[in-house]
């Protein structure tokens, strides 16, 4: 049933289903109907915000079906990857057979919806209900390819989604799971990637089962810590091939991202170089919810350096690390022992916080020096996540990359010469 391209129709919500039923049959012989004879004015429909909306999309039984199956091929033991670079957890919809069945989704239901709201000057409305929707052309006239995967969070698993841009023109999000399944995880959205707000909320979505919230890919816009509970959301990464041929799209993307003020919430420790001078120690790598009045640019007060024993001397042996995880600090250090020498970093990925203590170590080798006073013989940690390579001494990036660069802390053998201790501010 689910596989079936010819079902798109019966999953749509009755609203919505409504609304394409009125355009499509006021269409005249051998015609298609125009997207401006479209009322995406669909009862439910809402202006999030500038350039974000929602309105009723799935039957509650299509959501059912689709984490049933789910469930069943992950318990196949079939082969399956990553959703994408940032979620672990989840599957790509597109490469278990259902891609067709989301292709006719995309045709006959979500294109019409991307045209009124991201389409041509021609196609694109201005206000919804005499609410002004201040979007762009992103291609939505012309939506012909799609990357649809499942990601699903937990307190356990994916806590939560860094900031960050989706790599499409228009986004749709589909709640699966019932909003009393999980506590948090709210989704929120930030600046345009080449404006000069980028880096500031913008607005927050809670998840309701059924329901899309659509946006250009290109918003900034990240998932809060889950506090209880699970989510799943169906996404659907849509694409323009023509619209991206176009000197527009070519001129748009050259900008590149924009880096400014910044709310906290807004921050990004994949993305932003300057996330840990802004962001307060305590709650590096967490997602919190916006305070009233909180701002992003305090940069961490300065106190005394500490002395932390990480383990006895004889447990750490050569080519091997030691993980030191501080977690009132919110401060994990990677030891490392690398040629009889100790070596200590920030033990998250500068890319995107994978852990560096479960990395190989090897020698910088002649072709990564990367500065001036590094050696070939210096060591490096390879992240086990995306295969970044760091300088144990220096904590840059051995490919020249100067934008992810790891802290280095101090390391030394105690006064008695029987415990490896590290110290840090």
């Amino acid at each position: 049933e689910l596989f079936e391209p010819k079902n798109c129709m019966r999953w749509v919500h009755p609203s919505l289903l409504q609304v394409l039923n009125q355009w499509q049959s006021g269409k005249k012989t051998d015609e298609e109907p125009t997207f401006q004879s479209f009322n995406v004015a669909i009862e439910g429909f809402k202006v999030e915000a500038p350039g974000i909306f929602s309105f009723p999309a799935l039957t509650d039984e299509f959501c059912e079906l689709l984490l049933q199956e789910v469930q069943h091929y992950r318990k196949s033991g079939l082969p399956s990857r990553a959703p994408n670079s940032m979620n672990n957890y989840g599957l790509v919809l597109n490469e278990i057979g259902m891609r067709p069945a989301f292709s006719a989704i995309l045709k006959e239901v979500l294109l019409p919806i991307g045209a009124r709201l991201f389409g041509s000057d021609e196609d694109r409305i201005k206000e919804v209900n005499g609410v002004a929707i201040e979007s762009e052309d992103w291609g939505g006239s012309t939506l012909d390819d799609h990357h649809s995967f499942i990601v699903q969070y937990r307190p356990s698993d994916d806590k939560h989604l860094d900031m960050h841009i989706d790599e499409c023109d228009v986004t749709f999000n589909f709640g699966i799971t019932s909003h009393n399944n999980f506590e948090g995880n709210d989704l929120t959205f930030c600046g345009m990637f080449d404006s000069a707000d980028h880096r500031k909320y913008h607005h927050t979505y809670k998840h309701v089962k059924g329901r899309c919230v659509v946006h250009s890919g290109k918003r900034r816009h990240g998932a809060m810590d889950i506090e209880k509970g699970e989510r799943a959301s169906l996404i659907m990464w849509t694409k323009s091939r023509s619209f991206r041929r176009t000197e527009a799209y070519r001129e748009r993307n050259r900008k590149g991202l924009t880096y400014g003020d910044a709310d906290r919430v807004c921050l990004s420790y994949t993305h932003d170089p300057d996330y840990k001078n802004l962001m307060p120690k305590k709650q590096q790598y967490h997602m919190k919810p916006r305070e009233e009045g909180q701002a992003g640019n305090e940069v961490p007060l300065q106190t005394e350096k500490k002395w932390i024993t990480v383990c006895p001397a004889a447990d750490l042996s050569e080519g091997q690390s030691k993980l030191l995880n501080l977690k009132e600090e919110n401060e994990q250090i990677a030891v490392f022992k690398h040629r009889e020498e100790l070596f200590a970093l920030d033990n998250r990925c500068a890319h995107m916080g994978g852990s560096l203590c479960e990395g190989e170590i090897e020698d910088v080798g002649k072709e990564n020096l990367g500065c001036s006073d590094s050696k070939a013989t210096d060591g490096m940690v390879i992240c086990p996540r995306h295969y970044m390579c760091f300088n144990l001494k220096t904590g840059e990036n051995v490919e020249g990359d100067f934008t992810m660069k790891q802290k280095v802390y101090p390391v030394r053998l105690s006064s008695d010469g029987q415990h490896i201790e590290a110290g840090f501010v």
